[in-house]
């Protein structure tokens, strides 16, 4: 797993949130597009939750994910790892 790449799903989890869905064609602008196939992600905050989410983050580097984001995961890369 690991931390994401992105600065602002940084500081999104840093604080707290979960990611909460993904949205296709979000920005199809050129740009995003270009960065994200044109996807975007929500974040949200649950008050009761924030604090645990965020030591999760910063001592075990898991980023808390919904199921609607989550199940577009596969597990392709990791088998494509293993075979290197």
């Amino acid at each position: 797993h690991g931390r994401p790449l992105c600065p602002v799903a940084k500081f999104h989890m840093r604080n707290g949130a979960e990611m909460y869905r993904l949205n296709y064609m979000a920005d199809a602008s050129p740009k995003g597009i270009r960065n994200s196939c044109g996807i975007m992600i929500n974040y949200r905050y649950l008050l009761n939750k924030i604090e645990g989410n965020r030591v999760r983050y910063e001592i075990y580097d898991d980023v808390v994910a919904r199921d609607g984001v989550t199940c577009w995961l596969t597990s392709d890369l990791d088998e494509s790892d293993d075979k290197k």
